[in-house]
């Protein structure tokens, strides 16, 4: 688990622990591009996506615990479905039912490194600037470092991000602590990879990360750094989108669909979920695996405690091509599903190195993140 990784390193850290929370990266990219350090796979949760990874990978339980089971779900009891994220909801029709709580997140490593007299500080100015139960539940417990980034000023060009990302980790190792610290910063590369894929510009960024991350270590930091997911090509088909959107309507759902990227589901009308599922199956045919929640456990995916079935759809689809109706159909990248480019991801250790990280799971249910 990410967490004991993370925890027994700062044990050790003689003057305390820096954490690269890098989104997008995959495992195969970052054995190419970071040259100083020891790079190890792990494996993502299902599905392979930001809400859930990076939650798991903070509070050490996974989606059937915390809840966070894609970037739109349902809050229980509601009949609408909430971007956990924005906040956004979503409804057939205007009046929306809200449910009880989207999450049940619990502590996370900023509040056990708080607990035993450490700092606990976070970086990262695009989820500075969040509001909502996800983000709140993802930074419990850390002291958030203001970036001097003004809103207007932030852009996805990878570059820029791993610049400004260096810049305000240095200002933070330069402090004085009365404790080794842990220092936890955010390096969105995600949005840049969904438009360019695993480009030059992209591999330049990793290239600035790896330089300043050997630098620290050389005096004397731990640091490590993980990823939440990777991501494959994506060609959207747009008959199959609009396919997709025939069937997420209000003649066959009861309230619109949910997931994130590769993993999509419905919330059939009451005695409509075999229909649906039936007729979603002919629809895709070749390009998703079309299964029940029963189902997703059954193969190891996500346990279908109450907590995911209070907010996941009854049937639900598993990209298993590149033409899979994704809901934002102008990536050329994207992740959420079982592929191997989706769900290996890297733990990276700079000198010091850290603690022997775990055993690369034969089933998606051990995942990186846990």
């Amino acid at each position: 688990m990410i967490t004991e990784v993370v925890a027994g390193t700062l044990r050790a850290a003689p003057r305390g622990l820096c954490v690269l929370a890098v989104d997008g990266l995959s495992l195969e990219v970052a054995e190419s591009a970071f040259h100083h350090a020891h790079v190890r796979p792990l494996r993502s949760t299902f599905p392979s996506t930001s809400t859930t990874a990076w939650l798991t990978a903070v509070t050490g339980t996974g989606p059937g615990v915390h809840g966070a089971v894609g970037m739109v779900h349902r809050a229980p009891g509601a009949d609408c479905v909430t971007h956990l994220v924005t906040g956004d909801t979503y409804a057939f029709g205007s009046r929306r039912t809200p449910g009880t709580a989207l999450l049940h997140a619990g502590p996370t490593l900023f509040d056990r490194a708080a607990a035993s007299g450490r700092a606990a500080l976070a970086i990262g100015a695009e989820l500075e600037r969040l509001t909502g139960p996800w983000v709140d539940a993802l930074l419990h417990g850390a002291r958030i470092v203001p970036s001097p980034a003004a809103a207007a000023t932030l852009t996805i060009d990878p570059v820029s991000v791993a610049e400004r990302t260096v810049r305000e980790v240095e200002a933070v190792l330069a402090r004085t602590y009365d404790a080794p610290p842990l220092v936890w910063a955010y390096v969105n590369l995600d949005d840049h990879i969904h438009r360019s894929g695993y480009d030059s510009r992209l591999r330049e960024a990793l290239s600035l990360l790896d330089t300043a991350a050997a630098r620290w270590a050389d005096t004397g930091w731990s640091v490590l750094a993980h990823a939440d997911h990777g991501q494959v090509e994506a060609t959207p088909d747009a008959a199959l989108a609009e396919a997709w959107a025939r069937l997420d309507a209000p003649a066959h759902c009861r309230m619109p669909g949910g997931g994130a990227g590769r993993v999509r589901w419905l919330h059939p009308l009451p005695g409509h979920e075999e229909t649906v599922a039936d007729a979603l199956r002919d629809t895709l045919a070749d390009h998703a695996l079309v299964l029940t929640p029963d189902e997703l456990d059954a193969r190891g995916l996500l346990p279908a405690t109450p907590v995911v079935r209070a907010r996941i759809g009854e049937v639900v689809a598993l990209a298993t091509s590149p033409r899979f109706p994704v809901p934002d159909p102008t990536v050329t990248w994207e992740h959420g599903s079982v592929s191997d480019g989706e769900t290996l991801v890297p733990l990276v250790a700079w000198n010091p190195a850290p603690e022997p990280a775990p055993a690369l799971p034969s089933s998606p249910r051990n995942h990186t993140t846990r």
